[in-house]
């Protein structure tokens, strides 16, 4: 079994260094490390360039986003499963042979894993995925059962983070999943639908990775401006091409994914400038007025990990009006 994670970097320099090597010191040794550089300046290339080990390789392309970064790097791969990382977050030394104990006992095609995060005051906490992990193994104690759609239901919950997932060659094929290079906040897409064509799923409850907040390393995202108007372009094609797909079915994964989009739907609107808010909501309400009515039922049964259903379903109803 060999492993494909890809890195990409625009400018990240120095810091860069940190997660190159947790990737290089894995304790499971069959890997490569595809690193697509997406047209980075001089002091990156010099960072990249101390690095001599087979095992690693250097795309090299003019700078074109990150979604075309991490697609080139899925063309390239050649691992049988693929995870990705940022280049300024780390995987725990143990990540790989973690996930290739839980690949060889299960044969699960997505390995879902949960994280910590550290913030701006540098602790570190639990991230998102902690409680999903929870909710998960809640329920599979109370019913004693766990088959894929209740499985399903929980993994499309999980935050959609690039880092937290190992995905069968497989799936990718199968689904010919890319990620959306016209659009910022394409996670949720690509997690949505990887989650729809796996056709097994194990959850691991350790950590596998940290993700960190950097003072002074402004994320794309996190721009209070008219960036913030491509979360609803994505949350449409998403749920459009979810409903094309036999798991829209299920009700349960329905309405997780339907919570999903809403609250970074949400985020995006609390967060964007004073200005842009009126202009948001008529692009938001328009675009929710071809959504399939069935997304806005959301069943008891729902996972609600962060407890946040009233105030979502509110929001949406607060679109509609």
């Amino acid at each position: 079994m060999k492993f494909s994670c890809i890195m990409t970097t625009f400018n990240d320099g120095a810091i860069m260094r940190q997660s190159i090597l947790s990737i290089l010191n894995q304790t499971f040794a069959d890997f490569e490390l595809l690193i697509v550089d997406d047209g980075s300046g001089a002091d990156t290339r010099a960072i990249l360039a101390e690095f001599d080990d087979p095992r690693l390789r250097v795309l090299r392309q003019a700078n074109d986003g990150l979604s075309s970064a991490r697609n080139r790097g899925l063309h390239h791969a050649t691992g049988d499963y693929i995870c990705f990382l940022d280049a300024d977050d780390v995987r725990a030394p143990w990540a790989f042979a973690q996930a290739a104990r839980t690949i060889e006992e299960t044969g699960a095609e997505l390995i879902l894993v949960r994280g910590a995060y550290s913030g701006e005051r540098t602790a570190l906490e639990p991230f998102f995925d902690e409680i999903h992990a929870l909710g998960f193994e809640a329920e599979r104690e109370a019913t004693g059962s766990a088959d894929l759609a209740m499985r399903k239901a929980w993994a499309i919950s999980c935050e959609p983070q690039s880092a937290n997932k190992f995905i069968a060659r497989a799936v990718i094929e199968r689904g010919k999943l890319r990620f959306p290079n016209d659009h910022f906040f394409e996670d949720i897409l690509f997690h949505a639908m990887t989650v729809a064509h796996a056709r097994s799923i194990e959850l691991i409850d350790s950590c596998n990775y940290t993700y960190f907040q950097r003072q002074l390393h402004r994320q794309t995202t996190g721009s209070n401006g008219m960036i913030r108007f491509d979360i609803i372009g994505t949350a449409r094609v998403t749920l459009q091409l979810f409903q094309e797909h036999a798991d829209f079915g299920n009700a349960r994964q329905r309405g997780a994914l339907m919570l999903s989009v809403l609250r970074l739907l949400k985020w995006c609107e609390d967060h964007i400038s004073v200005y842009h808010r009126f202009a948001f909501r008529v692009a938001l309400r328009e675009t929710f007025r071809g959504i399939n009515p069935l997304y806005f039922i959301l069943p008891e049964n729902t996972p609600d990990p962060r407890r946040e259903r009233d105030v979502l379903t509110r929001y949406a109803r607060e679109i509609m009006a």
